[in-house]
């Protein structure tokens, strides 16, 4: 979350309190748009305390695959 701070600080221009308030304020947002078992995660995503490959990377033994292999079948991807 630090280094999303740090970016808005020098590419947009806000002061370090500036940034801390937009990337909370963006926390909220996007906390209130996924499900009660994503919501939870956000800050932990944010700060890479989270891995998201288990759910978009499955292993090649894996008969279930992961969410990412059953869209690419979806869409005419090899599965």
């Amino acid at each position: 979350m630090q280094a999303l701070i740090n970016e808005l600080v020098e590419k947009a221009g806000l002061t370090e309190e500036q940034a801390q308030k937009a990337v909370q304020t963006m926390i909220g947002f996007v906390k209130t748009k996924l499900p009660n078992g994503l919501s939870d995660k956000i800050e932990d995503l944010m700060s890479g305390k989270f891995d998201l490959s288990g759910m978009f990377g499955g292993d090649d033994d894996d008969e279930g695959g992961s969410a990412l292999d059953a869209l690419s079948g979806m869409f005419g991807g090899k599965r």
